[in-house]
């Protein structure tokens, strides 16, 4: 089969384990063409006795709530974020970990009007929060305010800096953390080939420097296959969640994002299988390199942006505990190059491989 043949076998064979998996899927939510969120703006200085939908507000509703103290303020960044500057008075609540903050929010008063607000237009966090405490807790009157804390900081309004006003977590360390195990098996796994390639270069000598070419040449793709693999379980058991993360990065048109969050997860499984098992092994490599390509600007543009977001590449939900997103991207754009090093060092010379035998 053709490069060309196989690179479309296999967005094809993804395509249609996406939409098998969507079959059976039991969230009516869920649809294949997302519809954008539209939030309603209240424009006068009331709020709707009776909401349908969390609604938005502006920076003189939200100051005129503040300063009559009617509403309470909750700031759905990430704690490290919270704590370099928030509203006066507001709690804490982070989106990506609100699992750990039950008992805070099980004391809020859900008949009462509360305010959540992130980093502006650009963060979505708020908006995903009160969707959650309107649509889950039951909350009457939810309310964002969508010039969040820049604009409330630039008004020169009631902050707070360094404050310590977040409320306890019942989060738990986790002693496993194959998120971390993979992160080193990728670094280390790197440096090895980089440095065997180095010694065959003769720039430096290293005792392994004998190893077999081929053997050599193997254990990227290995890497890469089990990497996807495992990056690509949580998301299939949870499109949903991985569409959320998708929507996050403000990068994709709506309407696409479902799918996406039900294609890419099997995309990503069967590079992995394909890798691991040397078949389609040229479409497969060119799909690697091109699907880290496509991740590395996906995260990047979200850093310069300062987008602050849990990035979704191996799991759907943040972990409890990491506080600074923005180094977890960073860390993860680290990854993702050394991941297309990798790729690229494979196809380089499985070429050379290939030459020889010819």
């Amino acid at each position: 089969m053709t490069h060309k043949k196989q690179i479309i076998f296999i967005f094809s064979l993804a395509i249609v384990l996406g939409l098998i998996r969507f079959s059976f899927l039991d969230d009516p939510e869920f649809t294949l063409i997302k519809k954008e969120r539209i939030v309603e703006t209240i424009s006068s200085f009331s709020v709707p006795e009776d909401m349908t939908s969390p609604m938005a507000i502006n920076i003189e509703f939200a100051q005129n709530l503040f300063n009559e103290k009617l509403a309470v303020f909750v700031d759905a960044r990430d704690s490290e974020d919270y704590n370099s500057g928030h509203i006066e008075n507001a709690v804490n609540i982070p989106f990506d970990y609100y699992e750990d903050y039950e008992d805070a929010i099980n004391n809020m008063d859900d008949t009462f009007t509360h305010v959540i607000y992130c980093s502006g237009e650009d963060c979505s966090l708020s908006m995903d929060l009160a969707d959650y405490f309107f649509n889950e807790l039951a909350f009457e009157k939810v309310l964002i305010f969508e010039g969040g804390w820049p604009q409330w900081r630039d008004a020169d309004l009631p902050s707070s800096l360094n404050s310590s006003v977040i409320v306890e977590t019942t989060a738990k360390e986790t002693e496993f953390d194959l998120d971390k195990i993979i992160s080193w098996i990728t670094v280390i796994s790197a440096i090895f080939i980089a440095l065997h390639f180095l010694s065959i270069k003769g720039i430096i000598s290293l005792p392994f420097a004998g190893l077999n070419t081929l053997e050599i040449s193997v254990l990227p793709r290995i890497i890469l296959g089990f990497v996807f693999i495992f990056a690509s379980y949580h998301k299939i058991l949870d499109p949903a969640s991985f569409s959320d993360n998708i929507h996050n990065f403000h990068l994709t048109p709506a309407a696409v994002e479902n799918i996406a969050g039900l294609v890419i997860p099997w995309l990503e499984l069967i590079l992995g299988v394909f890798l691991i098992l040397g078949v389609f092994l040229e479409g497969s490599t060119s799909l690697t390199i091109g699907l880290y390509i496509f991740f590395i600007i996906i995260l990047s543009q979200a850093v310069f942006r300062g987008i602050d977001v849990h990035c979704g590449c191996f799991k759907t939900e943040a972990d409890a505990g990491v506080a600074d997103l923005k180094m977890g991207l960073i860390k993860r754009i680290g990854e993702d190059f050394l991941l297309l090093g990798m790729a690229f060092i494979y196809k380089m010379k499985n070429k050379i491989i290939l030459s020889s035998k010819e």
